[in-house]
């Protein structure tokens, strides 16, 4: 049963025998060990207590959401999670708030990101970059589908279970699109941009994310990005 299933299958129980929804504290968890760290927040690996399933919790300071653009980014990430609903991109379970944090409950996917197991092997061999190739434009697939532009699909942010399965995450800086809509923002990992967010013309469609794509594929089989320089101006000039 998937956690999310066990989490709804808590709450109906709870309800019929308290006539009323439980809020979720953070009493429902156990908090086990800091497994991420951000300019504004952290992620910290988690048993929700009555199912004893491991879950990635997301804790965002609420001295960052203070202005509406901050507030705006975090609720845009988890419309866009509630959104979309893959095997192979990462689930949202629940969102609640403590006094200090807003809090998102993820999957936990145990065997860590693409980028460290590409850097423990050096360069994957094409089979294994096939396979996983192959999940990451499944997921990626499903988001495009649901008009989301995912904007910085890199190593980093493919992350592996413990069986093998590939998970995209980190929707912090993705966001719906129309169709013919031309957007002007510029942002995502500077080795893995498209030059038309670099040529700052704006851009439409999902080619940008394709294009990431790409470069990952090409990081996969080679170790290492295709466009490397010592500043960003010479970065942006080979990418162009």
């Amino acid at each position: 049963m998937q956690d999310r299933e066990k989490l709804i299958k808590y709450n109906k129980a709870f309800i019929k025998k308290n006539k009323k929804i439980p809020t979720t504290t953070l009493d429902f968890y156990k908090f086990v060990k800091l497994i991420g760290k951000g300019a504004f927040g952290k992620v910290t690996l988690g048993i929700h207590k009555l199912t004893g399933k491991y879950v990635a919790i997301k804790a965002i300071d609420k001295n960052y959401m203070k202005d509406d653009f901050s507030k705006k980014k975090v609720f845009q990430e988890v419309f866009i999670l509630k959104k979309i609903r893959h095997s192979n991109i990462i689930r949202l379970l629940e969102v609640f708030e403590s006094p200090k944090h807003f809090l998102m409950v993820m999957e936990y996917a145990g065997g860590g990101d693409l980028l460290q197991f590409v850097k423990q092997r050096k360069r994957l061999e094409e089979l294994d970059a096939k396979y996983i190739f192959k999940q990451i434009v499944y997921g990626l697939g499903h988001c495009h589908c649901r008009s989301v532009l995912h904007r910085d699909i890199k190593l980093d942010n493919i992350l592996m279970d413990l069986e093998g399965s590939i998970k995209i995450c980190d929707f912090g800086v993705s966001r719906i699109i129309n169709k013919g809509q031309l957007i002007q923002e510029q942002c995502g990992t500077p080795a893995y941009l498209a030059p038309e967010i670099i040529a700052d013309e704006g851009y439409e469609g999902f080619y940008v994310d394709i294009w990431s794509l790409g470069v990952l594929l090409y990081a996969m089989l080679q170790g290492t990005v295709p466009f490397k320089a010592s500043n960003l101006q010479d970065l942006h000039a080979l990418i162009l």
